[in-house]
């Protein structure tokens, strides 16, 4: 996730110039709902494990994605520019 706050720079450390950068969270989309739900099932098994969330938990969660009940914020997509030097 921090990748993307580099990009500015390494673009500067390549040589570029005009360097700039913008980020957009996307909330509340129905993509964020789908990303959520993929990320919580992938992880699971090691939420529960590390005492993060119960079994319990993690179903009450993801029914409350399924229904819509959350206003979901994915983490910042980044895009970064430059120009090569003329």
């Amino acid at each position: 996730m921090a990748y993307g706050r580099t990009l500015p720079r390494l673009l500067r450390a390549a040589g570029l110039g005009e360097v700039g950068a913008d980020a957009a969270f996307p909330v509340a989309l129905p993509e964020c709902a789908q990303l959520e739900t993929a990320t919580i099932t992938m992880i699971r098994e090691q939420l529960v494990a590390e005492g993060v969330a119960t079994e319990e938990d993690i179903e009450r969660h993801l029914a409350n994605v399924a229904a819509g009940r959350l206003d979901l914020a994915q983490p910042p997509m980044i895009a970064a520019w430059g120009r090569r030097p003329f």
